[in-house]
């Protein structure tokens, strides 16, 4: 904590606890937040643009083709899409691209999780 912040805790989470808070928010939803959803698109398509060779690892290349097949705005896909860029193998190296999808789905979780604490009481309406 920075003497003098007036943050508030969740502000203050490393990247992989603000990734497992938007896990587990969407693990509640049945759509992605309509405010999240150009953080969603833009994953989608740094994820599209992930660059296949022969040497590519099949979880590489299955991402990328849930990628292209998903709704945007089903959580439980996306949810199930974050999983898989999660447990994608670093080893071999990675495809090219990669590094930009994995920065992407902070700002995704960052977004999801802004737009879950301003519509906390209509999400458990829904």
């Amino acid at each position: 904590m920075r003497p003098g912040s007036d943050v508030g805790e969740e502000e203050k989470m490393a990247p992989t606890e603000e990734l497992d808070a938007a896990r587990e928010r969407l693990g509640q939803l049945d759509r992605v937040p309509e405010s999240a959803s150009a953080s969603v698109t833009a994953l989608l398509g740094w994820i599209r643009k992930i660059e296949l060779t022969d040497e590519t690892e099949q979880q590489w290349r299955d991402l990328v083709t849930s990628a292209e097949k998903l709704d945007p705005t089903d959580a439980t896909a996306f949810l199930a899409l974050t999983q898989q860029l999660k447990e994608a193998p670093t080893t071999p190296p990675p495809p090219r691209g990669w590094l930009l999808a994995d920065l992407a789905v902070l700002d995704c979780a960052r977004a999801i999780n802004a737009a879950t604490r301003e519509t906390a009481p209509e999400a458990e309406g829904s």
